[in-house]
């Protein structure tokens, strides 16, 4: 699938140098170290400092207990851990091209459920990959600038989680990738775990009001990073319904 507009964007690079960018071009100040864990607005409270704000936002991600933990009790929410491995930088400046992905993603993401086809498809890969299905594993790669090759991922969903990482799950996701794609290097370098939080109910978002002057915004599931600007600059505007 061919896409003008689309661009990789590793995170790590970009989370670490969003801040000085707002800062210099917009005059936003960050506080570090800062967690807010009362609200009554118009003021924010971390401890015995506080602030004050026309508008307060809540974006506090897979938090679902420090700000509001009544709002999220009742909301179709919930959180989705996944795993991730990272390739070390492939040899001669190898390029794979374009991101890839196998069969297993296109019962994954909702954007691929308008053919008709697609009903036996998910029949098919559920008789074939019973075990992958009951993770939540689809297969991607996806290089960086630096030569890195980013595979993944797995989905297991609810509202704790222990914090180790199940070696079969990577297993599985290699033998997968394998299936349909060779790099010249396949060590790895890195692997870890992400946590999201997801709505249940079939939304791209939960936007709240849990009191005058504050507006909650989460559950953008595993694609914050694609559509939180135009999300917020649509909720920052009026735009939004």
């Amino acid at each position: 699938m061919w896409s003008a507009t689309e661009v990789i964007v590793d995170p790590r690079q970009a989370i670490a140098a969003l801040p000085e960018i707002l800062s210099a071009r917009y005059d936003i100040s960050f506080h570090w170290r800062t967690v807010i864990n009362r609200i009554s607005y118009p003021a924010v409270f971390s401890g015995s400092r506080q602030w004050e704000a026309d508008e307060i936002y809540v974006c506090s991600g897979q938090d679902f207990e420090t700000l509001y933990p009544d709002t999220y009790r009742e909301a179709p929410i919930t959180k989705c851990k996944l795993q991730m491995m990272r390739v070390e930088s492939q040899p001669d400046a190898w390029r794979i091209g374009p991101a890839l992905c196998g069969a297993l993603s296109f019962i994954h993401y909702e954007s691929f459920k308008a053919p008709t086809s697609h009903a036996a498809l998910k029949k098919q890969l559920q008789d074939e990959y019973p075990e992958y299905v009951r993770w939540g594993i689809h297969v991607m790669a996806a290089q960086n600038g630096l030569g890195e090759i980013t595979l993944g991922d797995s989905h297991e969903y609810g509202l704790s989680f222990d914090p180790f990482d199940k070696a079969f799950i990577n297993d599985l996701v290699l033998t997968y990738l394998a299936r349909f794609a060779r790099f010249k290097s396949m060590k790895l370098s890195q692997s870890w775990n992400g946590i999201y939080a997801k709505m249940l109910n079939g939304a791209t978002e939960i936007v709240l009001n849990p009191e005058p002057g504050v507006t909650v915004i989460n559950g953008l599931g595993g694609n914050g990073m694609t559509l939180s600007f135009g999300l917020c600059e649509e909720i920052i505007s009026g735009q939004y319904s």
